[in-house]
């Protein structure tokens, strides 16, 4: 039984030590081990034309001040999405965002911010209202694939932008 008792002792000292000396030598020889990185947010897309939306919203205002109070809260919406989704993917509420990487629509069609505001007042709402008839379906789309816990942001996101096209309309 002592003998036993001693070799595991032995044993375990052994272990420890090849261990120790194990762990500081780079198995590698010198190369860097490759970094992992997770996929990109499949909500990082719905993030980047939020923020070209609300870009819009701010470029209309400044085309047309006096459109402040009807479409003001409507950027001021897209600008508390923005934050959600920012949060909701682990990213910081006020950027930079990354641009998602083949993202199905991205560089396809015009963003709304790469687009020039129309000459005049009514043509830039019935702009707006476009966008938002897209940005809708687009959060809608994203509610109906998401998981469970993020069905509720983007139903509501979804909604939200329904009562923006009611107002533009």
């Amino acid at each position: 039984m002592r003998v036993l008792i001693r070799r595991r002792a032995l044993l375990a000292a052994a272990v420890v030590t090849t261990t120790g000396s194990v762990a500081g030598c780079d198995p590698l020889g010198g190369k860097q081990a490759p970094q992992w990185s997770p996929a990109p947010d499949v909500l990082l897309p719905l993030l980047t034309r939020t923020v070209a939306l609300r870009d819009r919203y701010a470029a209309v205002l400044t085309a047309f001040p006096a459109l402040k109070e009807r479409i003001g809260p409507l950027k001021d919406d897209h600008a508390q999405h923005v934050i959600a989704l920012a949060r909701e993917i682990g990213l910081p509420e006020a950027g930079p965002f990354p641009a998602p990487s083949g993202a199905a629509g991205s560089g396809a069609e015009p963003s709304a911010t790469s687009m020039a505001v129309p000459n005049e007042q009514s043509a830039a709402l019935s702009d707006l209202a476009a966008l938002e008839k897209v940005a809708r379906e687009e959060a809608e789309t994203a509610c109906l694939a998401a998981p469970s816990y993020r069905a509720a942001l983007l139903g509501s996101i979804a909604a939200c932008r329904a009562g923006h096209q009611e107002v533009l309309t």
